[in-house]
């Protein structure tokens, strides 16, 4: 199984002004064995498409393949709704630019206010998401639609303990299968699966079987979304790799740092770390 990793976490830069320029942080995770990366693109710049096309360029030249990217979500109220309907669209132009053969999304967007109706969340989300589904469709790639965790955002009040759609997994199943076409899947994120279920993650990943496409692979304790490499946290990885072998799985492990950021300095023996951690994963789906 072939492995990828964020780019984006690596142009980070510990107390530094500037981050690591493009070129640079794709060379580093080259270096470090990473064939493959999850990255989007400034879709906020007003220069949006010359830069992704001479990114492409960089990444054509040192054998680097975007394989998945991730659409703007916003759930925190990070846009105006403007600008959120602009980004989401840049965003797919990015992805179709990059190549991506994913491209993932959160169905999360409805907002809650004093009701919890199913039925009612599907017929937005399916509303919300059909123009992105449109265009994958057109261009050869799949929307793969992202579990989520409850998260006590206390912008969106809990109706029965529930306020954000698609945590619960009988929900991201009715989203995956709505829309009845080979071009709308999962990613499944092994943390955000950690913080919604615990101890029975690999449960609801046995129940999407082969729904799943691509994944977010990162670690975390005490049920906090920390998105640590491999084996840092408390996840059971062994269990994970024999569920993931048995959905019939057949994408990459895509390596998920977020938080935080390095020193350049450390950024080879990190990424080195973390190429060897995710070999590690799958030599435990191999065998």
């Amino acid at each position: 199984m072939d492995i990828g990793i964020t780019l984006g976490y690596v142009m980070k830069q510990s107390n530094a002004k500037t981050s690591i320029d493009f070129q640079t942080a794709v060379g580093l995770c080259r270096d470090a064995g990473f064939e493959y990366i999850d990255y989007t693109g400034d879709f906020r710049r007003e220069d949006w498409e010359a830069e992704a096309l001479r990114q492409r360029e960089i990444l054509d030249s040192a054998g680097v393949t975007v394989e998945q990217t991730h659409l703007p979500f916003n759930r925190y109220c990070s846009y105006t709704d403007d600008e959120f309907a602009v980004y989401t669209r840049r965003a797919l132009e990015l992805s179709r630019i990059f190549g991506a053969r994913y491209v993932v999304v959160h169905a999360d967007e409805y907002r809650t206010a004093g009701r919890y109706d199913v039925d009612e969340i599907l017929a937005f989300t399916r509303e919300y998401l059909s123009p992105s589904v449109d265009f994958c469709e057109r261009n050869g790639m799949t929307l793969a639609v992202e579990n989520v965790f409850e998260d006590g955002s206390r912008r969106w009040p809990q109706v029965d303990g529930k306020s954000r759609f698609t945590s619960r997994i009988e929900e991201l199943i009715a989203v995956a299968d709505m829309f009845d076409t080979p071009n709308v899947r999962c990613c499944w994120d092994f943390g955000h699966g950690r913080c919604q279920y615990g101890d029975d993650a690999p449960k609801a990943l046995a129940a999407l079987g082969d729904r799943v496409v691509c994944t977010h692979t990162h670690d975390n304790y005490y049920e906090k979304d920390l998105h640590l490499i491999p084996f840092f946290g408390a996840s059971d990885w062994q269990e994970n790799m024999r569920v993931l072998r048995e959905c019939g799985y057949h994408g990459k492990l895509t390596l998920e740092l977020v938080y935080g950021a390095l020193p350049k300095a450390l950024l080879p023996d990190m990424l080195r770390t973390a190429y060897h951690s995710a070999q590690i994963l799958t030599e435990m789906f191999d065998n």
